[in-house]
């Protein structure tokens, strides 16, 4: 017995051997490079590989990571080159490496090592400096350039006091108005709820995907700036990460960054996503407003 676990053990080791010998890494067969190795959360980062026309060669397709989001993948060729241009969208900050690119060809599987891509928020916007301050030129005082400048202003306030006279004079003692009934409170969590609701039911992304993600997003930060007290409705969304840090759950901070990095991108990237990122962007949409529903409609 021990022999034969001795041998499967030497079987093992030679087969893992033999696979490591088998990846290989060249820079002249397989190459890859990014547009640029400094990027923002929500943007995007085009990465190229490049690899010999030869039949055989299979380029494998990388995974998505927690840091990066694999957005489209689009081939070209010529007579000698294959080339694949990939775009990702980040989704964290910090010193981000990319995924693992390898590709299969006859002499066995080359790779390349990973890129580093440097991920931040997006600065704070500078001030801009005022102009220096100069002193007022002195201009005489003249009456008739002052009547000519206020004479209206004089005539409306000396109709008003005609009026006041007036009305002291021969106005009547108003009546009592009646007390107007007070409206009802405002449900917030009823009117979120039924906003998703309408977006689900009606599809809106199918003929506009801009103006759906827009109308999410307001119902989201409406309804939480509401609950929470926090200016949700006036920051941005990386600006709202950091205000929420240690303020709500994980959860509840990586249900609103999705959300809202999802409608940033088809806002101002003018990009697009499929029926499931909709509908997951719904269904998160609606268990952060029921995490913080009233309590009085629990």
């Amino acid at each position: 017995m021990r022999q034969l676990l001795l041998i499967l053990l030497s079987f093992l080791c030679l087969s893992n051997a033999f696979a490591q010998e088998n990846v290989k890494s060249d820079p002249t067969i397989l190459n890859a490079r990014l547009d640029t190795n400094a990027q923002i959360v929500g943007g995007l980062i085009v990465q190229k590989v490049e690899w010999p026309a030869e039949n055989g060669w299979e380029l494998l397709p990388p995974d998505s990571t927690s840091a990066f989001l694999l957005v489209s993948t689009t081939f070209d060729s010529t007579d000698f080159v294959r080339t694949a241009t990939l775009t990702y969208l980040i989704m964290d900050t910090g010193a981000l490496v990319l995924p693992a690119l390898s590709a299969v060809s006859p002499n066995g599987v080359y790779t390349v090592p990973p890129d580093t891509v440097q991920a931040r928020f997006l600065p704070q916007e500078e001030g801009l400096e005022k102009e220096a301050a100069r002193p007022l030129a002195a201009v005489p005082f003249n009456f008739v350039w002052w009547l000519e400048a206020y004479w209206y202003w004089i005539a409306a306030g000396v109709a008003l006091l005609l009026i006041g006279y007036l009305v002291w004079r021969y106005a009547k003692k108003p009546q009592e108005q009646p007390v107007a009934a007070p409206e009802p409170e405002r449900d917030y969590y009823q009117e979120a709820m039924q906003a998703i609701k309408a977006l689900r039911a009606d599809a809106l992304w199918e003929r506009d995907m801009k103006g759906f993600y827009v109308a999410l997003g307001d119902v989201v930060r409406t309804y939480l700036t509401h609950r929470t007290g926090l200016p949700l409705a006036e920051q941005t969304t990386s600006e709202s990460v950091l205000m929420l840090d240690q303020k709500w759950t994980a959860s509840q901070i990586e249900s609103y960054q999705f959300i809202l990095t999802r409608a940033d991108y088809v806002k101002f990237a003018k990009g697009s996503w499929d029926v499931a990122v909709h509908r997951d962007c719904l269904d998160k949409a609606t268990a952060l407003i029921m995490d913080f529903k009233p309590v009085q409609d629990v």
